[in-house]
């Protein structure tokens, strides 16, 4: 027994440090997009309205999602039958290859309407391999983690993303400062973007030198990976895919709204300077990663259900306030409300990547977890840029978007409420649980 923990524990350390660092790479890339969504407006969709610009920006960034779910198919399948390790280097590979290229793109000065056409195509690319990453990293990761501590391991993820999203807000925003709003519109916005290449071998690298998760390994040992586990997930996995659907959709709205709406509401909203509204994000994105290992001990502490309904209240009684609070002007209430909005959802991140590989028997988890995952993102969070632009627009009123986090966090709530069993160890199981002989079980 002690000599199965000792290769455990340098194993998890490396699936964690694998997992994390590509899980960085893939968001990072992501995240881009949103931060640069004015400038993307300027530049390839010009002669419109403002509001105009900005809903096809968002539009193209809200249809991404649409693909996700044919990515979390398409590599929850290949993670299930080929391994976790092998289809998270894929995953990168395709995701930083069409970030680079969005750097590189003509705008609609140079060809027109096959700007915004190319640009679409290369969303959905990056669409179809974020479709991958989330899911089979929290797999990744917490099949090799000891089962009292998974919460813990999993704020890795909550920890990389918001890293990624803080890395992304801060090189805009310095360049924005440096660079000044002509030249970033004219070329400094291709930066980022390139930078991706670079960052996406180096999470390439990370994730060949590590070993496959041991679960993984034990099904393939042991003869019992599924041939075909899309239709055993869409056979025996229906209810916890629901389940997964309504939690995340409430990470997922909280995730597009803070990270990637918040700064163009309070730029183009509130009056406050892009700069600024990008630098209060950044301190944003700061506190979340320093509180997310202590969000992540909660969940192993309290539960993953209490966590979730904590989360769901907390949204659906703070969303306004927290608008409320942005909107007064100046840097420190935009602050203020942000980090109002952090003390409810924060919790939540974390835990939600420890559903996704509790709530699924291991030889189903990679498919089932993406599908349920990712379906969410595309209902919920794609939209919730363009919603809450639109809901402005249409309304005339500023706290619309609050609104609708109110009437989604609500109907969640009562959802989870009713259907969401714990699944965190009652006590403390041995640290070697992910090697035993059933590979099959929940972890």
């Amino acid at each position: 027994m002690s000599d199965q923990v000792s290769r455990a524990e340098p194993q998890a350390r490396r699936a964690l440090f694998a997992g994390g660092a590509g899980n960085f790479v893939e968001w990072f890339d992501f995240a881009l997009y949103g931060f640069l969504a004015t400038v993307i407006a300027d530049e390839f969709f010009p002669g419109e309205s403002r509001s105009a610009a900005l809903l096809s920006t968002f539009g193209i960034f809200a249809v991404t999602f649409f693909v996700r779910p044919l990515g979390a198919v398409y590599f929850g399948r290949m993670g299930d039958r080929l391994g976790r390790r092998h289809t998270l280097t894929i995953v990168v590979l395709v995701m930083s290859g069409a970030t680079a290229l969005i750097g590189v793109l003509p705008t609609y000065d140079s060809i027109g309407v096959f700007a915004p056409l190319l640009l679409l195509i290369l969303r959905l690319v990056q669409g179809f391999s974020a479709g991958g990453e989330y899911s089979g990293a929290s797999a990744f990761i917490l099949e090799s983690a000891p089962a009292d501590r998974r919460g813990r391991y999993a704020s890795i993820l909550a920890i990389s993303t918001n890293a990624a999203s803080l890395a992304a807000v801060a090189l805009v925003a310095v360049l924005t400062t440096a660079l000044g709003n002509t030249a970033m519109g004219d070329w400094g916005w291709r930066l980022p973007f390139l930078l991706s290449l670079p960052l996406g071998l180096c999470g390439l690298y990370l994730r060949l030198r590590a070993a496959e998760s041991p679960v993984f390994t034990a099904l393939a040992k042991d003869n019992e990976v599924e041939s075909a586990p899309l239709g055993e997930t869409l056979r025996t996995q229906r209810r916890p895919i629901a389940v997964i659907f309504a939690i995340v959709s409430l990470s997922s709205i909280a995730f597009y709204v803070l990270k990637t709406y918040w700064p163009t509401y309070l730029s183009e909203e509130t009056g406050l300077p892009r700069n600024e509204a990008l630098w209060s994000s950044a301190v944003c994105f700061i506190v979340t990663i320093a509180l997310s290992p202590f969000f992540g001990s909660m969940s192993d502490r309290y539960g993953r259900r209490a966590i979730v309904l904590y989360s769901a209240t907390a949204m659906a009684v703070l969303a306004v306030p927290s608008f409320l609070l942005s909107g007064a002007g100046g840097f420190g209430p935009a602050l203020a409300g942000q980090l109002l909005f952090v003390a409810a959802v924060g919790p939540l991140s974390p835990t939600v990547a420890v559903l996704l590989v509790e709530m699924f028997p291991a030889k189903l988890r990679y498919t089932a977890s993406s599908i349920g995952y990712n379906l969410a993102y595309m209902v919920f969070g794609g939209t919730a840029p363009y919603l809450a632009t639109l809901l402005i627009s249409q309304t005339g009123s500023r706290l619309a978007p609050a609104y609708y986090i109110v009437g989604v966090a609500a109907i969640a709530l009562v959802i989870v409420a009713l259907t969401l069993r714990e699944t965190a160890p009652r006590a403390t199981p041995p640290r070697d649980a992910v090697l035993s002989d059933s590979p099959s079980a929940t972890v």
